[in-house]
């Protein structure tokens, strides 16, 4: 089995995998999809600082690495006879490792300004978006605190988003001919930056 990351800082695109993922016909499973459920699940509204909270609240319980330990048990339990599956939402280098740990892992980081991640983040009504400036710079440095930073700077390739989404999916498109016309190049990939 291989596995492709995208990775991102939140507003980036990263769903935007989604699209190109059904030309292929591959699944893809969402590690923010987890987190809004386990904050569902504890009985709390899906709010930016509940749904932060409980990414916390998760890793203080499970380890760095928890939101990477429930999805490749989703993986392993229901997706077992697929050869590549997407993880969307990788946010730490501690989740990447974990993955590599089991599986060779493919890292893609989409990378947009703050600005623009922002504006989308505004313009696509979440839940658990805010449409306060305030909140978005406390959610992006929870997420820096969680490493994402050094996923996003050691991902494999990078997808600048900052124009139209019809470009995007151009980029991730090109990327994953890339990854599957050579699937046992990638399948060696399980660098794994431990100290």
């Amino acid at each position: 089995m291989l596995l492709i990351g995208i990775t991102g800082m939140p507003g980036s695109g990263k769903s935007t995998i989604y699209e190109v993922a059904k030309k292929y016909n591959l699944p893809v499973v969402s590690m923010g999809n987890v987190v809004r459920y386990e904050t569902k699940k504890r009985g709390l509204e899906l709010t930016p600082e509940n749904v932060g909270n409980t990414a916390i609240n998760l890793r203080k319980e499970y380890g760095n690495e928890a939101i990477a330990v429930v999805c490749l048990k989703y993986i392993e339990n229901n997706l077992k006879d697929k050869d590549i599956i997407i993880v969307e939402g990788i946010r730490s280098l501690y989740e990447v490792n974990y993955f590599r740990k089991h599986y060779p892992l493919v890292l893609i980081a989409i990378h947009s300004s703050p600005l623009t991640r922002f504006n989308r983040l505004v313009n696509r009504r979440r839940e658990d978006d805010s449409t306060s400036w305030e909140v978005f710079v406390e959610r992006d440095l929870r997420e820096l605190n969680f490493s994402i930073g050094h996923a996003i700077a050691l991902s494999d390739f990078v997808v600048i988003n900052e124009s139209s989404i019809e470009n995007c999916i151009n980029q991730l498109d090109n990327i994953l001919k890339e990854i599957l016309s050579n699937t046992e190049k990638y399948k060696k990939y399980n660098f794994i930056y431990e100290k």
